[in-house]
């Protein structure tokens, strides 16, 4: 079960983390007030809220209240000393399931999460998130790259977990982020049976609010010990907690990537405009035929397109036949820097083209409800007045994030 704790009070956040650490729980401690509870909620999409609060705050259940009604699937667990019947009552209604004392015990905290635990397994599951599987057919052209963009792009509004699965030289992380990993996508496998959502989360690298990275061994040997059945688990858990799961596949096309492959929503083929490239592009789509894959979960993405080079759209689609096709266009110099600075372009260039390109493509995956608009295009001040107030809102609102094992 995945806990977010959200406290005004870091001395009494950091208390509930080691209780929560004693009893094996994995937990995203926030420090924040009342305003942190509705971006702890759409950030950190947590099974349950332990929300510490004064008793008599009538704002703090009205945030609950915002978060009760929008995500159903969150519980929220209240913690406060001495609540008059009237508090209790309204906490009620605003969906609080539990009024905890604060400071609240350990045999007190742990009864209730099983409690807790009981109620959400006689929930219907949530939808399946998506799975999107990105796979080069020629080395450099890009699919890393595309992969963690989109990733950055659909973390505005969902949650995302990409998982490198180019196990031997996988560097998927690097692209975005500049430390090491303290876990693997190794050990999660030699560890899989202690799987769990809580499990999968702590193992990974969290790179924005929403988007989180479980890297490839860093020691090719290890990659040897992992098994197609033991992907299959992490991606059969992953979609039941995620909004999308993006797979960096790498090149080779083994039992262990057909089986990651089997269960993609989508297959992005990424090549660029030469004929190299059209080449392997035309082997790849043969044995995704052999496989059974239809056209419709195999789509092309032509990076570094320029619509001026000898071999255009029209080309490509002769020699490899009609499959759903996006362009990408060349930004060499910005993409190669962003890369060798382990930082993403959308967030060191946003108005780069290739940037426009991929916040448009990342609309076509997963479209937004008719009138709201990304970070992206507020920092750009698409739609009017107020866009800088609202981005300026939303930094100020941040809790300080902390991770406990």
């Amino acid at each position: 079960m995945k806990i977010a704790v959200v406290s005004p009070n870091k001395i009494q956040l950091n208390e509930i983390g080691k209780l929560l650490q004693a009893a094996s729980h994995v937990a995203m401690l926030i420090e924040g007030g009342n305003a942190s509870l509705r971006q702890a909620a759409e950030q950190e999409a947590p099974d349950l809220m332990l929300v510490d609060a004064a008793c008599g705050d009538l704002d703090a259940l009205a945030q609950v209240e915002y978060v009760t009604s929008h995500h159903p699937r969150i519980a929220v667990v209240l913690l406060c000393n001495g609540a008059s019947p009237d508090f209790l009552i309204r906490a009620m209604r605003a969906g609080v399931i539990e009024v905890l004392p604060a400071p609240v015990t350990l045999l007190e905290l742990e009864a209730a999460l099983n409690r807790v635990a009981s109620k959400q397994r006689g929930l219907a599951p949530r939808a399946a998130g998506k799975l999107f599987a990105f796979i080069a057919c020629k080395g450099g052209s890009g699919a890393t790259f595309l992969a963690t963009s989109l990733g950055f792009q659909l973390a505005e509004t969902k949650s995302v977990l990409l998982i490198d699965l180019n196990l031997q030289f996988g560097d998927a992380l690097s692209f975005v982020h500049d430390a090491r990993p303290a876990s693997t996508l190794a050990d999660v496998a030699r560890d899989i049976d202690r799987l769990d959502a809580s499990f999968l989360a702590a193992s990974t690298v969290k790179v924005a609010p929403n988007f989180s990275i479980l890297a490839a061994p860093d020691d090719h040997t290890q990659a040897l010990d992992i098994t197609p059945g033991q992907v299959e688990a992490v991606l059969a858990l992953a979609v039941l907690h995620y909004d999308f799961v993006l797979l960096d596949v790498g090149r080779a096309i083994d039992t262990l990537s057909i089986k990651a492959l089997d269960h993609a929503n989508t297959i992005f083929v990424v090549m660029q405009a030469g004929l190299p490239s059209v080449r392997n592009a035309k082997k790849m789509l043969a044995i995704f035929k052999s496989l059974d894959y239809g056209a419709d979960k195999v789509e092309l993405i032509v990076n570094r397109f320029d619509k001026k080079a000898p071999i255009g759209v029209a080309s490509i689609e002769r020699a490899l036949g009609k499959f759903k096709l996006h362009t990408v266009p060349n930004s060499y110099k910005q993409v190669s820097a962003s890369i060798d600075h382990g930082a993403s372009l959308m967030t060191t260039a946003r108005a780069n083209p290739v940037s426009r390109n991929l916040a448009d493509f990342a609309r076509e995956l997963s479209p937004r409800p008719v009138g709201s608009r990304s970070l992206f295009d507020r920092l750009l001040g698409r739609g009017g007045a107020g866009a800088g107030v609202a981005s300026l809102t939303a930094r100020q609102v941040t809790g300080e994030h902390h991770v406990v094992p």
